[in-house]
């Protein structure tokens, strides 16, 4: 309750990464939105994000990932957002199939409309092992 617009949205993704040398990445996603509601605004989005890792005890230990974002969208007849996402994305397990992340997403552009906001989430890769397995 109270999360989305109520409505089905059509939303076709291209997704794309590439590694770089030095454990450095270049990674990205271009979207667009089609409400099912024809009165509802259709926009569309182009996400970048480039980050380095470095790890501790040569590889087998906890995994630092600063992350630099550039995100934009535009509603289609609106004007265009740009933000910028700088964070660090930390392994909190020693084969890192949990890892947790903060940033904070800064508006370039419409200052006045738009305020920063922490961005957080946690990630989970279930198939390695439990949540709280292989944390020493």
């Amino acid at each position: 309750k109270g999360l989305g617009g109520g409505t089905f949205v059509y939303e076709p993704v291209v997704y794309a990464g590439q590694r770089l040398p030095g454990m450095s990445f270049i990674q990205g996603a271009a979207g667009l939105e089609f409400p099912q509601a024809s009165d509802d605004e259709r926009s569309a989005y182009v996400n970048m994000a480039f980050g380095k890792s470095f790890a501790a005890d040569r590889g087998f230990g906890r995994l630092w990932t600063p992350i630099f974002e550039v995100l934009w969208a535009r509603p289609f007849g609106g004007e265009s957002s740009w933000d910028v996402v700088p964070g660090i994305q930390v392994s909190l397990s020693k084969i890192q199939h949990v890892r947790a992340a903060v940033g904070v997403r800064v508006p370039v552009n419409q200052r006045a409309e738009r305020s920063s906001e922490l961005v957080v989430y946690l990630l989970w890769d279930w198939a390695d092992g439990g949540f709280l397995q292989f944390w020493k």
